[in-house]
Formats: C-alpha cells, structure tokens, sequence
C-alpha cells in the first residue's frame, strides 16, 4: 500500500500563498487605510480653514459694501443658482469663493487632486434649514487619495467627503439705524379700533418725532406697528428709514397714510436665536460689590461706584438710613443687579450718570422708572459696553414688563437693550421729553399727552462687532 504521505506534498504551499494574499490585504487595508484616515483629518482642517476664510471675506465685502456702492452684494447667493453662472455673481460671491478655494490649495486641495465646492447659503445639513442661512459658508472638499498595495485587488483609489460650515455676521448698526425695535414675532392683535396692542403702538395724546431713525418691527401679523387713536397721537419720522417690518403685507396701521415711508419684507430676527446678549460683566459677582462715599462728608451728595448691587442704588443713601433724599453721581463704568429697579421720587433727589456708565439688569429682574426727579444716564463711549446704557437680560419664555415714566427731568444716551421685555414709554405731561437713544423691547408702547423726541446719532449708539465662527 504506497503512503499517503506523499500525496500531501506541496499543500502547505496553497496554504501560505492563501494566507499570503489574507496578509497582503490585510497590510493593503493598514497601509491604505491609515493613508485615507490620514488625509480625511487633513481635508476636514482644510475644509474648516477655507470656510473661516471665506467667511471673514464675505463680512468684510459687506461691510465694505455699505460705504462702496460699486461693490454687488446681488445676488446673494452663493454660488448663483442655475442657469446663472460665476460671471453673474456678486463681487461678494466671487471674493469669499476665491478666498476659500484660495486657502483650500494652500494646504494642497486643488482640483488635481480633489473637488473643492462654496456655498451661502449652505445646501446641505442643519444650517441649510436655519433662518437666516445666508449668515453661514459651507465647504465641501471631495479628495481622492491614490492606493498603494490596495491596487492590487483593482482598487486605485479612495474618496473622502468632508464639510465644514462657518458663520459670518456682518458688523454694523444695530437694526439698520432704526430707533424704536420690537422683536414680538406674533403679537396678540386686537379687532376693530381702540386701544393698540401691535408690537409698536403710539397712543394717548402723545406726539413721537423720530429725528434720523426709523421703527423696526419684527411682526408677520396685521398689527405689527398701531397707531389707534387717529385723532390726538402723531408720530413723525424725519430722516431715518421710516416703518420698517418683517412681512411682505400690510401690518401697519397708521393713521395719515403715506406721512411715513412704509418698507415691507425686511429679514426676520429669528427668536432666540437672533437675539444676541453681551457677555455678563464681571461686575455681576456678588465678590465685586459696588460702593459707596459721600463727599465733601456730611453733605447730601454720594458717589457710588461700579459693581454688583442687591438693591440699586442703596437703600443707606436714599433716605432710609438719612432721613431725606440725596443727590447720587454715579462714577463711570458697569453696574450690575439681580433685582429690579425701582425709581420713584421718593428715590433720590438726583441721579447723574453722565460719566458714562451702563445698567446691567440680570434675567428674571425688570425696570421701572417713574421720573420726577433729574436724572441723566450717558452710555460710555469706549470699552466693551460702549453705546450700552440699559441692558435686561432674559429670555422668549420670560418677558417682563418694563417702564419709563417721566418728561423733561429725563436725559438719557445710549441704547435700552431689553428685548424680552414689554417697554412702556409714558411721557408724562411736560412739554418735552428727550430720548437720545435706541429703545429696544420685546413690544414697545408709547403713551401719554406731551412731545416724545427720540433723536439719533451714530456716535452715541452701539455699534454690533462682526461675528465669525466655525459651526460644524
């Protein structure tokens, strides 16, 4: 009987040349694989590179637009829809285009080897479907990586898809210049005539003279802007961009049709999102408590300095603690309370704040001013808070209730910066009550029998800082 011994050679060579091509696919996948992952880390910081360049390019050409009219910023889409092509771009959408692909190919994404593609608004994604999507720039890089040992197996390539979006906030007045600004998207409007209930309302006797701004409303409803009471309240508009709304129809209820430019289908502010809060000041630590010295001592005059303050101004030198009222200078800088604020004539004598100071009012708290006695608040004109002279902090789910009651004794500069709050501005019955600021609420009503002027001037108002980010 021969052996079966050898009939069993050469075997072990099928059995390695198997195990060979195993082994050599699996280091084709190690080496190959690490190349793949290696680039992809790369084209993701490439694609997160060129959409950060792309977005500062795209804030400055808008920003530059404003006082450069030969500079396009239509249409604003980037890049422009079908059947246009780039030479019908804007010179915005050209310049953040050239300056993404630009920096794509300074870390070696150029189209040799790879697909480089800009959109703003972006296509695809969450920030695709966000309000306002035309703030964002999306990237998508599509590299293709050359195999070595994969080629083997017929494979010669892989692809990687990466994308990066980032945000791109213009800089520049806040809300265009207007005045008066309610952010209520959906107010609660009444049916047929009587008392206002809109996002802006003017009402009593009151006459509003707007002097270089206008009223922006936030409303998509009928009564985005009221004017109820056709036969005693007035408002004019001198210079400014008129009565401005987010809605392409007719919610503004005015009373002499045509006195005031009507601007109909502005940009929406998305709540909350649109909503952009400064950051709180460290004045608003308990471990930084605001003080107080009275100077020349024994007198009825007292500085308080900045800080943070359970009650403001104190208690100790509002009378409780002296028996009477005193005249109050408030030295320049931030102030900051978790509380409401409260003023009546029975607060102070006087209260001057024309050093340059800001009012910083944490969530759940709100104002009331009743003015009776002077009172004169300037916002600084440098610093972090520069134009900010009240600032309420809060939310959509939380709006409070905030007033202003006063005439004459009233000097204020600065911005109102309460947007979640319902503002109620009554004149009183002097003759004259300045406002040399912006008002900012959640809905605002004027009410009242004397002259309300709101006067603007660019220098005294805030002016919101260019926001770049990268989102994703």
């Amino acid at each position: 009987m021969k052996s079966t011994r050898a009939r069993e050679k050469g075997q072990a060579l099928i059995v390695i040349a198997l195990a060979a091509v195993a082994i050599f696919g699996f280091v084709g996948l190690a080496v190959d694989g690490t190349a793949k992952f290696s680039d992809r880390r790369h084209a993701q910081n490439a694609a997160d590179t060129a959409a950060l360049a792309a977005a500062l390019v795209k804030v400055n050409q808008l920003t530059d637009a404003e006082s450069n009219p030969s500079i396009s910023t239509t249409p604003a889409e980037c890049p422009p829809t079908s059947p246009l092509t780039m030479s019908d771009a804007s010179d915005v959408c050209v310049e953040l285009m050239l300056a993404g692909l630009d920096r794509a190919d300074d870390n070696g994404y150029d189209s040799a080897n790879s697909t480089v593609v800009i959109y703003s608004p972006p296509i695809s994604g969450y920030y695709a479907t966000v309000a306002n999507n035309d703030e964002y720039v999306q990237v998508i890089i599509t590299s293709r990586v050359q195999t070595t040992f994969m080629r083997i197996f017929g494979v010669t390539q892989s692809e990687n898809i990466v994308s990066a979006v980032a945000y791109a906030k213009q800089g520049g007045e806040l809300a265009n210049g207007a005045m008066i600004i309610a952010y209520d998207p959906d107010p609660n409007c009444p049916t047929g005539t009587g008392p206002g209930n809109g996002s802006v309302d003017v009402s009593g006797g009151a006459t509003v003279n707007l002097y270089g701004g206008g009223i922006f409303v936030n409303s998509q409803d009928t009564c985005g802007f009221r004017q109820p009471n056709c036969t005693a309240a007035a408002l004019n508009i001198y210079g400014g961009a008129g009565i401005s709304t987010a809605n392409a129809g007719d919610n503004i209820e005015q009373c002499a049709s045509g006195t005031v430019n009507e601007n109909y289908g502005e940009p929406a502010v998305a709540i909350p999102d649109g909503v952009y809060f400064p950051d709180e000041p460290p004045q608003c630590s308990p471990s930084m408590p605001g003080t107080a010295y009275n100077t020349p001592p024994g007198s009825d005059t007292w500085h308080i300095t900045p800080g943070y303050y359970t009650d403001f101004p104190q208690q100790s030198i509002n009378g409780n603690l002296f028996g009477k009222k005193q005249y109050i200078i408030m030295d320049p800088g931030v102030y900051c309370t978790d509380n409401d604020i409260q003023w009546n004539g029975q607060t102070f004598l006087s209260l001057d704040g024309s050093s340059g100071v800001t009012l910083y009012i944490k969530s759940g708290s709100k104002f009331s001013l009743n003015i009776d006695s002077p009172i004169t608040l300037y916002a600084s004109n440098s610093g972090d808070y520069q134009g900010y002279l009240i600032i309420q902090e809060g939310t959509h789910t939380d709006i409070q209730n905030c007033v202003i009651n006063g005439g004459s004794y009233l000097d204020i500069e600065g911005l109102i910066w309460a947007p979640y709050c319902e503002i109620t501005l009554n004149g009183g019955n002097d003759s004259q009550a300045p406002i040399n600021a912006q008002l900012v609420g959640w809905q605002i009503k004027i009410d009242g029998n004397n002259t309300i002027n709101f006067n603007y001037n660019p220098d005294n108002q805030v002016r919101i800082k260019r926001k770049l980010g990268l989102m994703k």
